[in-house]
C-alpha cells in the first residue's frame, strides 16, 4: 500500500479514527506518519475552512509565508484567505504579493506544506475543524 492510498482511506474515516491512525502509524515510523497527513489533506482542502477557522490559522501564520502561498492558489482560497484578515494587512500582503521575486513551485509547495502542518496541529488541537469538502453542518 502506497502512502496516498493510505491517506485515501483516512480520509473517508471519522476524524477520530483519523487521528488513532495516524498516531498508531506515527509510533511505529514518524516519516511515513508525516508523509500521510502531507496527502491526507491539500492546501487547497483550506477553502472548506469556516470563516472563523481560517482566520485562526491566519494567525499563526507569518504575512512572508502568506504572501508566498498566494503566488500558486485558486482565486476561490485566495479570496477566502484575503477575506479572512483585516484590510490592512490584506492590502500590505497585495502590495508584498505585486512586488516579490519569481519562486519555484516547489518552494511555494514546500510552503504550502508548512502551512498545512499548522493547520492540521489546530485541527488536533480542537482549535479549527479541517475537511476534505464543503459541510453544511446543522447544530442543535
Amino acid at each position: 500500500m502506497t502512502v496516498k492510498n493510505a491517506a485515501d482511506i483516512l480520509a473517508h474515516l471519522h476524524q477520530g479514527q483519523v487521528n488513532l491512525g495516524v498516531k498508531r502509524i506515527e509510533s511505529h515510523d514518524a516519516q511515513v506518519a508525516q508523509a500521510i497527513l502531507d496527502h491526507l489533506f491539500s492546501f487547497e482542502d483550506l477553502v472548506f475552512l469556516s470563516d472563523i477557522d481560517m482566520q485562526t490559522l491566519l494567525l499563526k501564520i507569518s504575512d512572508k509565508t502568506l504572501v508566498i502561498c498566494l503566488k500558486n492558489v485558486s482565486k476561490p482560497l485566495g479570496i477566502k484567505i484575503l477575506r479572512a484578515m483585516t484590510k490592512a494587512r490584506a492590502s500590505s500582503i497585495g502590495q508584498d504579493l505585486q512586488n516579490s521575486e519569481k519562486l519555484r513551485v516547489s518552494e511555494i509547495e514546500a510552503v504550502h506544506l508548512e502551512v498545512l502542518k499548522v493547520a492540521y496541529e489546530l485541527h488536533q488541537a480542537q482549535k479549527i475543524i479541517l475537511r476534505k469538502s464543503a459541510v453544511d453542518e446543522k447544530y442543535i
